[in-house]
């Protein structure tokens, strides 16, 4: 979730392996292609996986976790989804790998005017897209891991050609209040749970108002263990959300931890993909 947590050496598989528990990465029918996308500020560089066949096909931009991530950043969720037929967007956040720009962390006190960076760049990989002839641009998403949550609402607060999100462990809390429970992560998590509840004041960027009113199906996996994302907490607000009208869905997956790398969670992502896929 922040910078610090996800930069701790113990973690590095949740940068790299951000999806579909233990299913392979093994050679799969796609066509890579390498560009870049235009950002204000930064060019970015990004890997098109094509579907084999006859497009135009729908397409979904791949959100990062926190760090300097690349496009080996959510790379196991390409071969899942071009099998679905999609195409699948990866980028290098901007300042690093091959993208131009200035990397800049998210923190508590930052998170506003960063998540607000993050999600354009997210939003112009949209647009970078939904230009492709290969690319039905009516039928375009966004997936990711952790920090990827909070920047993929943002991105869709800014941009109409984003239908739909999943989110894999995001947190709907605010930024800072999020990072208050990852702090607790030393005690045992019925512990932590209570400290959190005593402790916890909301700030930094908050994704639970643009959620009530963005009006786009997102889908949110969490993990009943995690300790970097307060999920019975993150249940409640999309509790609430959902009451208010917000069209948010959500699966709690009970003994799973941060990034759900033990789960099989494609068949409730099939689900909600149904209206936009094409296979």
């Amino acid at each position: 979730m922040s910078a610090r947590t996800f930069m701790v050496a113990a973690l590095p598989a949740l940068l790299i392996g951000c999806g579909g528990g233990e299913r392979p990465i093994g050679p799969s029918p796609t066509e890579s292609r390498s560009g870049f996308i235009e950002a204000e500020g930064a060019r970015l560089r990004c890997v098109l996986d094509l579907p084999v066949g006859n497009g135009p096909f729908p397409g979904v931009v791949i959100g990062q976790g926190s760090g300097r991530a690349t496009t080996a950043d959510g790379a196991a969720y390409v071969p899942a989804l071009v099998e679905r037929g999609f195409a699948v967007l990866r980028y290098d956040k901007r300042g690093v790998g091959g993208s131009t720009g200035t990397y800049r962390g998210v923190s508590a006190a930052n998170s506003v005017t960063q998540i607000a960076e993050l999600g354009g760049d997210m939003a112009a990989a949209l647009a970078y897209l939904a230009a492709r002839p290969e690319i039905d641009g009516r039928r375009l998403g966004l997936m990711g891991t952790s920090q990827a949550g909070w920047v993929m609402v943002a991105a869709a607060e800014r941009s109409p050609l984003a239908r739909f999100a999943v989110a894999v462990t995001g947190s709907v809390e605010p930024v800072g209040t999020n990072i208050q429970y990852e702090e607790l992560g030393g005690l045992p998590i019925e512990e932590a749970y209570q400290r959190f509840g005593e402790v916890a004041t909301p700030s930094g960027y908050d994704p639970a108002p643009v959620l009530e009113t963005l009006g786009i199906p997102t889908l949110w996996l969490l993990g009943g263990q995690d300790r970097l994302v307060p999920t019975r907490d993150c249940v409640r607000i999309l509790n609430r959300l959902r009451d208010a009208g917000a069209r948010t869905t959500f699966r709690v997956y009970p003994e799973a931890e941060h990034g759900l790398l033990s789960e099989d969670f494609w068949p409730e992502v099939d689900a909600f993909l149904g209206p936009f896929a094409t296979r």
